[in-house]
């Protein structure tokens, strides 16, 4: 038995050394050792204490924070592996040049010939960190359901305390807290995401910034009011006006005559005017129409708003009169026009109103009103274009007169051919 297994022992171990062989070339020819870029690695920043301990910050530059990493490894190898696996590190204790810090790759759980990183090392701009504390400022974007507008908003917290490198600390010079309203008809708390912005109003990159007090720039709520809308009739008291002997108070003209105002639903339910006191018309010995101007955002009842600011300014037209007289104010649209002549077109050079003065008994001019046809001009006279003062002919009651003459400039034009047509 032992002289069969030693025989042509030499030959069989050639046999074993060639087997053996032959399995190694085609396990190498089957899964070689190859190279492979992974793109997009994170690189790990290790001890940034070394930095941050002494007051200071760092920046990352050249967009050195993601990195290719080389891997040599058996094809089986690769093929299993994903960029998650590779870990690239950057320790702020391997600093060199105050700007460059290695980066280590490692594939923990695989087996591999080598791994290095593009580029190899980290860069970094270290400068002084600072501090500085910014007032919210939130901001709507959007509008309320019709019949609603906004009230007051609010950003809660008002105010956040910023750390981060001095260069961008320096740039910020607003912080907005930004909501959308759109359709919204009821006092509402929404989230919001802070914004930087530097003078020019360009946003700031915030990623290294260090907000105190917060989780994140997510982490900040906006008030939202939202109130009612109404309007309102004017009510002045006129106890107080009083006129000169021989002429008598003929009543107001204001304007706007009413407002939009906002507020609650329970303050505007019940509220149909806004009554002005007779103090805001305190004027005395009037012989002349007057006109002053009331601001009525002092008598405004509480919980309400002008919705526009400018509103609370009022012009009040105090009417003054002669005894035995009244001026009437008539649209010039309702003087008939007679004897128009034929290829002339009229039109009236002063403005849309005419001021007929009236004297008579003074109950019969506290009821007169002129009624359609009351106003006339005849044109007949007026045959050529140009601007002409035409007498107005008034038809009055029995018992009425005309104070003065009552005249209306009329410009006259030549139709055109086409229009004639």
């Amino acid at each position: 038995m032992k002289k069969k297994l030693t025989k042509n022992l030499p030959l069989k171990l050639l046999s074993l050394a060639l087997a053996v062989f032959l399995w190694a070339v085609v396990v190498n020819v089957d899964d070689p050792v190859t190279s492979v870029q992974f793109s997009n690695v994170p690189v790990e920043v290790l001890h940034p204490e070394v930095v941050t301990s002494k007051g200071k910050t760092y920046q990352i530059e050249d967009e050195t924070d993601t990195v290719r990493v080389t891997v040599r490894a058996k094809r089986s190898v690769l093929h299993s592996m994903t960029v998650s696996d590779i870990k690239a590190s950057a320790d702020m204790k391997e600093m060199s040049l105050g700007s460059q810090v290695p980066i280590e790759v490692s594939i923990p759980g695989f087996e591999y010939v080598e791994a290095y990183s593009s580029p190899r090392n980290l860069q970094v701009t270290i400068e002084d960190e600072a501090q500085n504390t910014f007032p919210i400022t939130p901001t709507t974007t959007g509008s309320v359901r019709d019949g609603y507008v906004l009230g007051e908003i609010k950003a809660d917290p008002e105010k956040v305390r910023v750390n981060g490198p001095k260069s961008i600390i320096d740039q910020i010079d607003k912080v907005v807290a930004e909501v959308d309203v759109t359709g919204l008809a009821e006092d509402t708390t929404l989230q919001s995401k802070l914004v930087f912005y530097d003078a020019e109003g360009k946003t700031i990159d915030n990623t290294l910034l260090t907000l105190q007090d917060l989780r994140d720039e997510n982490d900040v709520s906006v008030q939202v009011e939202v109130r009612n809308t109404k309007r309102l009739q004017l009510e002045f008291d006129t106890s107080s006006i009083r006129t000169a002997d021989g002429y008598i108070f003929t009543g107001i003209a204001t304007e706007p005559t009413e407002v939009q105002v906002s507020g609650s639903s329970d303050v505007l339910e019940d509220l149909d005017k806004i009554e002005i006191p007779a103090s805001a018309l305190n004027i005395q010995n009037l012989n002349s129409k007057e006109e002053v101007v009331v601001d009525i955002t002092p008598y405004l009842p509480d919980g309400v708003e002008l919705i526009d600011k400018n509103a609370g300014a009022v012009v009040v037209t105090i009417g003054i009169e002669e005894e035995g007289s009244r001026t009437l104010e008539m649209p010039t649209g309702s003087i008939v026009v007679n004897n128009l002549q034929e290829g002339l077109r009229y039109s009236y050079v002063s403005g849309s109103n005419l001021e007929i003065k009236v004297q008579g008994d003074q109950e019969l001019l506290d009821s007169l009103e002129l009624g359609e046809g009351s106003l006339s001009i005849n044109l007949v006279t007026y045959r050529e274009p140009g601007e002409y003062d035409v007498p107005v002919e008034v038809r009055l009651p029995e018992g009425c007169s005309l104070a003065e003459d009552v005249v209306i400039k009329v410009r006259l034009e030549q139709v055109e051919n086409e229009e004639s047509e």
